[in-house]
């Protein structure tokens, strides 16, 4: 008889423990903290019991210590359990022997929690390296002197103090650097900011790579508030520090971008850059900073560009929207009032915010208004048979005393008083522009002009705007008190 095939085993599902002590462990190796979630990966429950639970033990029997706890320095092995019904194991990190000498963060402010973080970081082997990286580098360029590792500087109140990886003069001023960055102290970033500001010191932040797409927060805390720009030493640095006699330095910065659409991106650029190619100042939120290139400048540079192309483009749409209002009235017939033409520059005008009635002609809209504008800027009556200036401004006072202050200013602004007086009877007309002008002094509803059209005309005649919308009452109060040489308040 053949022996039945065991039944299918389903796929042992992995946790993390709900209730655990420490999330998260020191790689002495990297120097940074390692979370529960970041130690197991995506890992299956068979690769995690041989490739990390089993591995820890056994590196720990042969006496390496990598993974210790962010607390005590003890080391941590890797535990789990199965749930009650058999359904999934859930790991935790927990000392390697059980120990009460382990402190805990029971008691330590946030800012002492962070200072913790920060030292265990510049106990990695990594951070080590690039310490001595920095030495020599810097040993390289005489301009740099007095240079110190793991040296306290003062503050200037001579009771507090701060440790940098490595401090050096250049040129006469202090400069700070600190190498290699944990996740988890943006507090200690901004005391030490501080601090060296507070000092009349230079601070730079090296990182551990340049890929800005990978950054933790620290980070970014640090890459975006240097105007976006990192910085990293490596044995290729040190080897042209030394065939330059110069400090030399990776730099990554991103560089602004805008499409065609106006939405703002950028792009990563790197290369090896001197120490003097760097700026030190302070941003406008008051954060000190150090760069190579200055993002916010070509920012700014950008945004300007698309204005001024914005602006271009929609002063080329105005202007041709004013050329063809202008060609619409120079060249009004009544028998094409209404066309399609017209339609389509309602459509236009509409666009822009601006209001046309469904015909030029008629009613209660603007005709008369654009044709005194348009009349005093072409020098003669447009859109009517009239033979001159005098004849319009006789016809729009008997007719249409609303369009006589447009007329009144557009003649002024084309400067055609001589025009205007060279046909007709001036003493004749004189007694009507009286007769307006003292209305206007009066503020007579029946001279006032029809602000309905102020905007479009504004649009229109945009030198002439300021004209057009003020009040022709002040306006012939100020003539008056010029004519009798009394000064105007």
């Amino acid at each position: 008889m053949e022996p039945l095939p065991d039944p299918l085993e389903s796929p042992r599902r992995v946790a993390l423990a709900l209730k655990r002590q420490y999330d998260e462990v020191h790689d002495r190796d990297s120097g940074r903290l390692v979370s529960l979630a970041e130690f197991l990966g995506s890992a299956s429950y068979g690769a995690i019991v041989a490739d990390k639970r089993v591995a820890l033990e056994n590196d720990l029997i042969e006496g390496r210590e990598r993974y210790v706890c962010p607390d005590c320095g003890k080391a941590m092995v890797l535990r789990s359990f199965a749930t009650d019904d058999k359904s999934e194991d859930r790991f935790f990190f927990r000392h390697r022997f059980d120990t009460q000498e382990c402190p805990g963060q029971g008691g330590l402010s946030p800012a002492e929690i962070c200072e913790r973080k920060f030292a265990l970081a510049k106990e990695g082997a990594q951070h080590k390296h690039l310490k001595r990286v920095l030495e020599e580098s810097l040993a390289a360029d005489v301009r740099f002197t007095g240079t110190q590792t793991e040296a306290r500087w003062k503050d200037v109140d001579r009771v507090r103090w701060r440790q940098p990886d490595v401090q050096s003069a250049w040129q006469g001023r202090r400069v700070a650097f600190e190498v290699q960055l944990s996740t988890t102290f943006l507090h200690v970033i901004a005391e030490r900011m501080s601090f060296y500001r507070r000092n009349d010191g230079l601070l730079l932040w090296f990182f551990r790579d340049l890929d800005s797409t990978v950054f933790k927060q620290a980070e970014d805390d640090i890459f975006y508030s240097n105007n976006r720009n990192g910085f990293r030493i490596d044995s290729q640095t040190l080897e042209q520090s030394r065939q330059e006699r110069r400090f030399m330095l990776h730099c990554a910065w991103h560089e602004p971008t805008l499409d065609e659409r106006g939405n703002e991106g950028h792009r990563l650029a790197q290369k090896v850059i001197e120490f003097d190619d760097l700026r030190f100042d302070v941003s406008d939120g008051g954060v000190p900073r150090a760069y190579f290139y200055d993002f916010d400048g070509a920012l700014a540079k950008l945004r300007q560009r698309r204005e001024q192309e914005q602006h271009a483009r929609r002063e080329a749409r105005d202007q041709a929207l004013r050329e063809a209002m202008e060609a619409a009235v120079v060249g009004f017939a009544r028998q094409t009032d209404g066309s399609p033409q017209w339609l389509t520059l309602r459509r236009r005008f509409k666009e822009v915010g601006l209001e046309l009635p469904q015909a030029l002609y008629g009613g209660d809209g603007p005709f008369y208004h654009l044709q005194a504008a348009y009349s005093a800027k072409h020098g003669k009556p447009v859109a009517c048979r009239l033979p001159n200036l005098m004849g319009l401004a006789h016809n729009l006072f008997d007719r249409h005393k609303s369009a006589l202050w447009a007329f009144s200013v557009m003649l002024g602004h084309f400067n055609r008083t001589t025009d205007f007086a060279a046909n007709g009877n001036v003493e004749g007309w004189k007694k009507k522009r009286d007769l307006y002008r003292e209305g206007w002094d009066r503020g007579d509803d029946l001279y006032a002009p029809d602000r309905r059209y102020d905007d479009l005309l504004a649009f229109l005649f945009p030198d002439a705007a300021e004209s057009l919308r003020r009040s022709p009452g002040l306006v012939e109060r100020l003539r008056r008190q010029r004519s009798s040489g009394i000064r105007s308040p």
